[in-house]
């Protein structure tokens, strides 16, 4: 038995750029037996001004979900920044979240004993080293809404964002429970702030477009661990 199995930490890697990349990000992820990996189409909110200091230069974007072995993050990370060339503004943004769970027989995939051939880098790049003091603010609501969210967002501080489209799934429970009309169209909007930063871009949001408003919003945030290809 793998003895990391019960010791190495999985992470979700998020990985954000412009459309018609996400196919070399999954292709990258898979070199290093990341197969678990999952994307969607979104698109890019921030003005022209701060396209290129959030990491994004198109509005339509690709969002590859990938789960990964913390030990092999930095390996991962600093192909990434070569292969994505996400040291250039413009280029995209990946990152990382924690999980506190996950199905059972996904670490048993992931951490194979045959995988451990390959050469783990533990050697993080400097600029990696960086302690980056970010959180994930996602805010789900109805759809036609996200520019009053990042209006919102930027009067506190946010540089920008993506959409992913999304739809309710047992939405005539919820509808009952609250009283008001929910409806099932839904747009996501993910903003990377500073931690300092977090608690103000929340409360902004939630009183422009919370769930007492019209854009019926949902809003939580989420620990984020590693980031690259978002310019300081």
């Amino acid at each position: 038995m793998n003895p990391n199995l019960s010791t190495d930490r999985l992470k979700l890697l998020i990985t954000i750029v412009d459309r018609g990349k996400g196919t070399k990000a999954a292709d990258l992820f898979r070199a290093h037996h990341l197969h678990f990996d999952f994307a969607c189409l979104g698109s890019g909110t921030a003005n022209s001004k701060i396209l290129s200091y959030f990491g994004l230069s198109e509005t339509a974007k690709e969002v590859v979900w990938t789960l990964a072995p913390s030990r092999k993050i930095p390996k991962v990370l600093q192909e990434a920044r070569q292969v994505l060339k996400l040291e250039k503004p413009g280029m995209g943004i990946l990152f990382t979240i924690p999980l506190s769970g996950i199905s059972a027989q996904i670490p048993q995939v992931l951490l194979k004993p045959e995988y451990d051939t390959e050469e783990i880098n533990m050697d993080v790049p400097e600029n990696d080293k960086i302690n980056h003091e970010y959180e994930l603010v996602l805010s789900i609501l109805n759809r036609g809404y996200t520019d009053r969210v990042m209006e919102a967002a930027r009067s506190a501080g946010a540089k920008g964002g993506t959409v992913i489209s999304a739809r309710r799934v047992g939405y005539e429970d919820t509808q009952n429970l609250l009283n008001f009309t929910l409806q099932p169209e839904k747009e996501i909007v993910a903003i990377l702030v500073p931690k300092t930063e977090k608690r103000a871009v929340m409360q902004a949001i939630n009183h422009s477009a919370g769930l007492k408003t019209e854009c019926r919003g949902i809003l939580f945030s989420l620990p984020v661990d590693d980031i690259i290809g978002l310019s300081q």
